[in-house]
């Protein structure tokens, strides 16, 4: 199976005051298309830098990187632009939803930037709306929503351009316990139909639903291993019997 991320030897250094700061060295990984991979360490252990390089947001200062079989290094702005939109989608734990647009309107911003039809975005933005378990929402703008709903609505941004990868930045860092459950809940659904997803995260109970850790400390890789995941639900992401039972 072609790899979706094959990361070879990956160092990323910044100045700072002069300073040369080692961010991540060394770093050497293969993601298969259809994985769920939890990212962990301690602050300062580079989490946010790999994922950055991952999501394309940047360059490595050493090594190599193919995404989907694409080395990176070699690709100018337009085509990693195009690339982070056609194929990543991002959440974040802050959400990042425009306050003065609906759950709708935030969710077409994908299709908007890759320049499709009003009609276009309309539709795959009220399906993507619809797979996340809010249909009747869709009008509401963010402060209408609670922090699960609209933590929803980011998913359903991420996956209106149907991407080959998610990845999630402490997405249910500012959740309470059930919400964040039932997002992960539907992580894991998404990830059923062939999704690869990687999440960054600092908490154990989080990472036990992926079925691989990485485990950075100081800009290195430490350990990597398999897992039987926890599963929480086959069914619809608010699936609540099946959180109850996970939780």
């Amino acid at each position: 199976m072609q790899a979706l991320i094959e990361i070879e030897g990956m160092a990323k250094t910044y100045f700072m005051d002069s300073e040369c700061v080692a961010a991540l060295a060394d770093i050497s990984v293969r993601v298969n298309h259809g994985e769920f991979v939890a990212v962990m360490g301690p602050s300062g252990s580079g989490k946010s830098t790999l994922m950055n390089q991952i999501g394309l947001l940047d360059t490595p200062s050493e090594g190599s990187y193919l995404f989907d079989g694409v080395e990176v290094r070699s690709l100018g702005p337009d085509r990693l632009a195009y690339l982070r939109n056609k194929k990543i989608g991002f959440c974040f734990q802050s959400f990042n939803l425009l306050a003065r647009a609906t759950a709708v309107a935030n969710v077409e911003l994908p299709l908007v930037y890759a320049g499709e039809r009003s009609a276009v975005r309309q539709e795959r933005a009220a399906r993507a709306i619809a797979a996340v378990g809010l249909a009747d929402r869709g009008h509401h703008l963010p402060s209408q929503l609670s922090g699960g709903q609209q933590q929803r609505v980011a998913i359903a941004r991420a996956i209106v351009n149907d991407p080959a990868l998610i990845l999630a930045d402490e997405p249910t860092g500012t959740l309470d316990t059930r919400t964040g459950l039932e997002i992960l809940a539907l992580f894991q659904r998404l990830n059923r139909t062939g999704i690869t997803i990687v999440l960054v995260t600092h908490d154990l109970n989080v990472a036990r639903f992926a079925g691989r850790v990485l485990l950075l400390r100081d800009g290195r890789l430490v350990e990597d291993r398999y897992q039987d995941p926890v599963v929480i639900g086959t069914e619809a992401p608010n699936d609540s019997a099946a959180v109850a039972a996970a939780s």
